[in-house]
């Protein structure tokens, strides 16, 4: 009689296990599928980016004793590392698309 109660619940536990495998199964398609639409949407998306360039208004006053360190550019601004006699830093944080300083940093010797 236990030999028939465990084949019963080997026969239930299979079908719960075969049934959550076919659901993860479906799952992963769709994944895919909406991965791969996604892309060929984006590469087939003919769109440009037409928006006008700002022409950098702002002046950045150095001095004839400073030196310019580095230019530098993360993609969405643009960074300037400047220094003067006394060997002080100033860091110019601008924004590449309003061409706007954000921020200015200035470190002291």
């Amino acid at each position: 009689m236990d030999d028939i109660e465990n084949i019963d619940q080997n026969i239930k536990s299979t079908r719960v296990l075969k049934i959550a495998i076919f659901i993860m199964t479906l799952l992963l398609i769709i994944g895919f599928c909406v991965v791969f639409i996604t892309i060929g949407h984006r590469l087939s998306n003919d769109t440009l980016n037409n928006e006008e360039v700002a022409p950098l208004n702002n002046k950045i006053a150095i001095e004839s004793s400073q030196d310019i360190i580095s230019v530098t550019s993360d993609g969405k601004s643009l960074i300037i590392t400047t220094t003067d006699v006394t060997g002080s830093y100033i860091i110019y944080n601008i924004d590449k698309k309003t061409n706007k300083i954000i921020s200015t940093i200035k470190f002291d010797k």
